[in-house]
């Protein structure tokens, strides 16, 4: 039985990125989206979806005032969180949120959202009892990624981790540098660096993420800094900080 869901972000970029996941899924129907907290309480109002992917940050009304008041209508929808700030996810847990997804979404996390809502809702059908969570809910995103989705131009295009050879930190979003080219994310890069650590990745400057396994080339540089030279089609060199290089060496040496 499909999920009837609606979508509330101020960024279309992120509304599309959703849509473009859940219906790759095929097990939600998605009723409408908003741009604003406002727009978006008139469409639950109208549709009465029974999921929501609901923003944190956005004017007027942020998205844990808005969920406080969807809790508050006859028959609430389930509330999935999908934002790129971590630190809400306590007041998340407060207002009986589902799930916390961190941006950038991937298929898995988004999946797994879907899921525990069709998981809920079925109990409710049979009249059974819903469990209660007993922590926050964020948490399971880091370690699980297999694709992070990315942009180049209108195209979303999910990107293995291992693809991505570095990152670099943008004025708004990131610049990811893959071994087919060059795409951009609207995550940040401690964002980014949280999700794909456990894939081998380290910071290497406070504007830099780079692959461990892409590295062919250290060369010493000026005042105990290096430069990395990668193994992308460009041989492209990074800077590493002085204050990075004795954990990126540290690294190196543990995973050898």
């Amino acid at each position: 039985m499909s999920i009837t869901t609606y979508l509330i972000d101020d960024e279309a970029p992120t509304r599309r990125e959703l849509r473009f996941l859940l219906e790759e899924l095929g097990e939600v129907t998605i009723l409408g989206e908003a741009g604003t907290p406002s727009q978006g309480l008139q469409g639950i109002r109208e549709t009465r979806p029974q999921l929501i992917f609901l923003d944190i940050q956005m004017p007027g009304l942020n998205g844990i005032e808005l969920a406080e008041i969807i809790r508050a209508l006859p028959e609430p929808p389930l509330i999935v969180f999908a934002t790129a700030f971590e630190e809400f996810a306590v007041q998340a847990f407060n207002v009986e949120a589902l799930d916390y997804l961190l941006k950038p979404f991937t298929e898995d996390r988004v999946a797994r959202a879907v899921r525990k809502a069709a998981e809920l809702l079925r109990l409710r059908r049979g009249g059974l009892p819903v469990p209660e969570a007993s922590e926050p809910p964020l948490g399971a995103d880091k370690g699980e990624v297999k694709r992070v989705l990315v942009h180049q131009g209108d195209k979303l295009i999910p990107v293995a981790p291992e693809q991505i050879v570095f990152i670099r930190a943008l004025e708004g979003e990131a610049e990811v540098h893959t071994a087919n080219g060059v795409f951009f994310a609207k995550s940040t890069l401690t964002t980014l660096e949280a999700i794909l650590e456990p894939y081998s990745f380290a910071r290497v400057h406070r504007n830099s993420l780079v692959n461990l396994s892409r590295i062919i080339e250290i060369i010493p540089w000026f005042n105990g800094s290096c430069k990395l030279v990668l193994n992308d089609r460009q041989k492209s060199e990074v800077l590493v900080s002085r204050y990075h290089a004795k954990d990126l060496k540290q690294r190196l040496i543990l995973s050898n």
